[in-house]
């Protein structure tokens, strides 16, 4: 059963429908999304303005929040910008391309930082092999731990050119609520980094192979926790210098105007084999969606959308037709993604079925399968 204003069914944890059918995250309107406002992050930035090397530094990953991020603080705000973009074996193609193209219409300089030649890509199939032994959201979220050093590499950057800032292209509304560690509106970050190192120290203690992955990875692994997010404490005691900028906690984040502002203004190009804009910028992407898919019967873009739903951005109907055209791709593209990752040799253990919802947008008058159903549904996605 889903939800009556969202699309989150009643199988997510802490989903708590009331009698009228509606989710406790629309009741308690998740996550809240209330941006400070555009005067406010330009006062933000002109009180942290600095005789330097850049204004700040500015994370590109290909997709259009952080395209738009990096035209906002040249174009908008005036500011001496360097970009920089995390770059591994997961990033497409199309993302590349639109990095240089958006740098180079902006006369930005980038620089382009990495861990080296396979090594988040290695991170990512031994942590996916062991969320295959012993799944779990604690364990999901170890396959991208290497794309936390993201933050460690940008505000390296900025201490090291004396940039007073970093500046994150992550909008709010990505965060489900389904996330080990959830958004927190009132910190507007991550809640729960104990908690999370908790959750963490339980699971692997449980999983062997989890066990065998972070003493393989210990350095990344470890490096990749304490820099879970921006507003990490590890960040401002390793770079006390440098400041970290949520731009979207600041600039209300609205996709038409940002899609239409930096097609024609820069080189940005929306990919042609993704169903929409959103995390098309990594082949990782799509194990990720198949994990929570497989686990819970929703993925991030069920948490995306119903946050949009909440925000007014969009319509239940628009969501859902999101919806269905996201999971048909996710169910075709797997078989792809496995090879190009090098993980081809579990294709047979890797049922792309998991993404098959009903057609039709369900009502919360339909009725509620029984629990021997939904048991026999997961083992069949096992």
């Amino acid at each position: 059963m889903r939800c009556r204003q969202c699309i989150l069914t009643d199988q997510v944890p802490r989903s708590d429908f009331d009698k009228t059918g509606l989710c406790s995250w629309c009741r308690s309107g998740y996550p809240n999304y209330k941006p400070h406002g555009i005067s406010a992050l330009d006062s933000y930035i002109h009180q942290r303005r600095s005789d330097s090397q850049a204004d700040c530094v500015v994370g590109i990953s290909g997709g259009k929040d952080s395209s738009f991020v990096l035209w906002a603080m040249k174009r908008h705000f005036g500011l001496r910008v360097r970009a920089f973009t995390y770059d591994h074996d997961g990033v497409e193609p199309g993302a590349r391309e639109n990095i240089q193209a958006v740098c180079k219409s902006l006369d930005v300089p980038l620089s382009v930082e990495t861990l080296g030649a396979e090594t988040h890509l290695q991170s990512f199939r031994d942590y996916f092999t062991a969320w295959l032994e012993h799944p779990s959201t604690v364990s999901a979220g170890m396959t991208c731990v290497a794309c936390k050093h993201l933050h460690l590499l940008g505000t390296g950057l900025a201490h090291r050119l004396n940039a007073p800032f970093v500046v994150w292209g992550k909008c709010p509304l990505e965060d489900s609520p389904f996330l080990a560690l959830k958004y927190d509106p009132e910190k507007h970050g991550r809640e729960g980094l104990v908690r999370g190192r908790v959750l963490l120290t339980r699971e692997v203690l449980s999983s062997p192979k989890l066990v065998g992955s972070v003493a393989r990875h210990f350095s990344l692994t470890l490096k990749g926790c304490l820099a879970v997010s921006p507003d990490s404490p590890f960040l401002k005691w390793r770079f006390p210098s440098v400041g970290q900028l949520l731009f979207f906690d600041y600039w209300p984040w609205n996709p038409k105007e940002i899609v239409s502002t930096i097609t024609r203004e820069t080189g940005w190009k929306k990919t042609t084999n993704h169903p929409n804009d959103w995390h098309s910028d990594c082949v990782i992407d799509v194990f990720k969606e198949f994990i929570f898919q497989r686990m819970l019967g929703v993925s991030y873009t069920d948490g995306f959308l119903s946050n949009q739903i909440r925000a007014g951005i969009l319509t239940r109907e628009e969501a859902w037709r999101e919806l269905l055209q996201s999971k048909h791709y996710f169910a075709m593209a797997l078989p792809e993604a496995l090879r190009r990752v090098g993980l081809a040799h579990l294709t047979s253990r890797i049922d792309p079925s998991c993404f098959a919802i009903q057609e039709e947008l369900p009502s919360f008058s339909e009725r509620k399968p029984s629990r021997g159903t939904l048991q026999s549904s997961r083992m069949q996605a096992k």
